[in-house]
């Protein structure tokens, strides 16, 4: 049974990789690259399939709250590559992710067709570069997504929110919310801390083939009640990060006795 779910699931994460992959293209070929269509037909590319593969991986994504205008920001805390795909199911926008994420399989085809903007963290320098793609997107409407803890956590905290890409939110006055992102694993006994949470840089594939096995996950996101707002990106920053720290739920890193059915 337990085979058969992984070849359904490795099976429709394929073919949706590929439909997800191949409009964002066309876009590019017609358009010859020009940014805004690009962006805007990437992102929604992106919301299509992180809600298709939500569907085929089992996830159960529980939202409360919902961000909203034209564009906005959302700041949120890191655990897994998975965020990507909860909060991409809910809203459409861009993602800020890390160089490496280029050259995933699966998740990197995706990003890179939907026009992601990839920062390379050990190069502080880069970051202005990611820093002005942001500032044009979103004198576009086109909304942000960013995770500025700088890496993955093992979901025991929200650590706290580095404020440099949060400059062109700061500067323009764009609404920015906090989102707290959670896991369960109600059917399994093995905790979420080990099968979802990725931040020990385990091999990425292995991981990923681990999630697939697990029959349901339940996502819980909360976002801010309210919009954040400050031209200061450090007060940004801070407010975000206790936003997102007073509605986070830790991840269970224990397992339970109880043997599951497959």
């Amino acid at each position: 049974m337990v085979k058969i779910r992984v070849f359904l699931r490795a099976s429709g994460v394929i073919f949706a990789t590929m439909l997800a992959v191949s409009v964002p293209l066309v876009v590019r070929i017609v358009t010859l690259n020009a940014r805004a269509p690009v962006a805007r037909i990437g992102s929604l590319a992106s919301w299509l399939w992180s809600q298709s593969l939500c569907r085929i991986l089992g996830i159960e994504v529980l939202a409360s709250g919902r961000p909203e205008g034209d564009p906005f920001v959302v700041a949120a805390n890191h655990v897994s590559y998975i965020d990507i795909l909860v909060l991409g199911s809910l809203y459409r926008s861009q993602f800020v992710a890390k160089d490496e994420i280029r050259g995933w399989p699966v998740f990197g085809w995706v990003s890179r067709a939907a026009g992601t903007l990839y920062v390379n963290r050990d190069n502080p320098r880069d970051a202005v570069r990611v820093i002005r793609s942001i500032r044009r997107h979103l004198a576009e409407g086109v909304a942000i997504t960013l995770f500025p803890e700088g890496g993955t956590s093992p979901g025991e905290e929200v650590r706290p929110f580095l404020p440099t890409l949060l400059e062109p939110a700061a500067g323009a006055g764009v609404p920015c919310y906090a989102a707290s992102l959670s896991y369960e694993t109600p059917d399994s006994h093995v905790a979420p801390g080990d099968t979802i949470c990725w931040h020990d840089g385990s091999n990425f594939v292995k991981h990923f083939l681990g999630i697939m096995h697990v029959k349901k996950i339940e996502a819980r996101v909360s976002f801010s009640e309210r919009p954040v707002r400050s031209s200061d990106r450090k007060e940004l920053a801070q407010r975000l990060w206790e936003d997102a720290r007073d509605s986070f739920v830790p991840i269970r890193s224990e397992a339970v006795s109880r043997r599951c059915a497959p």
